[in-house]
């Protein structure tokens, strides 16, 4: 995917739930413009907080074509349900993302612990 004047790019995931970016391969928009771009990553979380990552591409030209480069995206930026991406003059493949997984909650932490403790208790009484 490229992206000229004009062009930006937003996603997330069909169902609303939060992910995390985990790497990217970028690349220069063509070799009409084969020098380094930071390409410009804005995250939304759920609860309204705002999140930035900024990637800047190798310049890497094979005298053909700008050389794709994989990146990871910095660890903060995570439990997003949107990125947009504004800036243009870059080269998009290979976007990785990772479900978040809720961590489980006080109650249900307690809940599992007392239904292992009664199984236990259960398994003692019967022999």
């Amino acid at each position: 995917m490229q992206a000229s004047l004009g062009d930006s790019l937003s996603f997330g995931l069909d169902d609303g739930s939060s992910f995390h970016p985990v790497s990217v391969d970028l690349a220069e928009y063509s070799d009409i413009v084969p020098d380094p771009v930071t390409v410009h990553f804005v995250g939304y979380r759920p609860d309204g907080t705002v999140l930035t990552d900024d990637i800047t591409t190798a310049g890497i030209f094979n005298g053909i074509a700008p050389v794709f480069t994989n990146f990871s995206f910095d660890p903060a930026f995570s439990g997003l349900v949107r990125v947009e991406i504004p800036t243009i003059a870059w080269s998009l493949d290979n976007l990785t993302l990772r479900r978040s997984v809720p961590e489980p909650g006080t109650g249900a932490l307690l809940l599992v612990g007392a239904v292992l403790v009664a199984l236990g208790s259960s398994k003692r009484s019967c022999q």
